[in-house]
């Protein structure tokens, strides 16, 4: 992309962007899932360090969220497939070069390989004994986190949903327009850092984060409260992520596009 590139091309490279997603096979389309789920569980194991041993204060939210960036920055340098970005989907499906089906399926094929990837790697993490870190201070942040998830209702659940993929795909937004892998990172850490501080639900990172508690106490971490709160921050995550996609390309005039071949 050119230096002097407007808002209205990048506006119009997002919409090429989330098209592409959608073109690999099924099977290159869940390897890449599987990976961007393994990514996001490394960021969610950052988060839980940073939150080790440390005083329940703002400045240890943000240096949590920072360190919880580092999976967004992977998905966006790797180029792996993450549902929550996933969502602006929406943008193709609207320029009828993607069908309603077709991104259906797309987002259930992505969304349970991330699931894979993030279980493999909080397994793994879990089986290491490094929630027995620090004296056992992660696996207390752990359970800490789950016991804040968990104790939210439906409707807190979906909102903060909402609310954290606005800042995810703000983020993806940003890095799509960045021609450098510095760019690109730069272009994460705002909004994920924040997303994360304010504990917003992002439904990948839950997939790690409620998993490696569960393994530390599996009576904290009910299966059905696990399942329940994995569909509703899906909910929020799609609206949220719709939202931002459709706002702004409607804003920048490439919402509804006719020069777009399907293929």
């Amino acid at each position: 992309m050119a230096d002097d590139a407007t808002a209205e091309t990048l506006a119009d490279s997002v919409d090429d962007a989330m098209f592409a997603k959608s073109r690999p096979p099924v099977g290159r389309m869940a390897l890449l899932g599987i990976g961007a789920g393994a990514q996001i569980a490394f960021g969610a194991i950052g988060y839980l360090v940073g939150h080790a041993a440390m005083p329940a204060d703002g400045a240890t939210q943000l240096l949590s969220g920072l360190a919880f960036s580092v999976g967004l920055m992977l998905v966006m340098v790797t180029g792996t497939q993450l549902f929550t970005g996933n969502t602006m989907l929406v943008l193709p499906a609207a320029q009828a070069r993607l069908g309603v089906g077709e991104t259906v399926r797309d987002w259930a094929i992505v969304w349970s390989a991330n699931l894979i990837g993030s279980i493999v790697i909080a397994a793994l993490f879990v089986a290491s004994g490094a929630t027995g870190a620090l004296d056992g201070a992660v696996g207390r942040a752990a359970l800490a986190t789950a016991e804040t998830k968990l104790g939210k209702d439906w409707v807190e659940v979906i909102a903060s949903g909402i609310l954290a993929n606005m800042l995810v795909c703000l983020a993806v937004w940003m890095a799509i327009g960045a021609k450098s892998v510095g760019g690109k990172i730069a272009g994460v850490v705002g909004p994920v850092t924040l997303f994360v501080a304010a504990e917003f639900e992002h439904s990948v990172a839950n997939m790690a984060l409620l998993p490696i508690a569960w393994g530390v106490d599996p009576g904290a971490v009910p299966a059905g409260a696990l399942v329940a709160n994995l569909l509703l921050a899906t909910t929020g995550n799609i609206i949220g992520g719709s939202l931002v996609a459709v706002v702004l390309a409607a804003g920048h005039g490439t919402l509804i596009e006719h020069d777009h071949p399907r293929t």
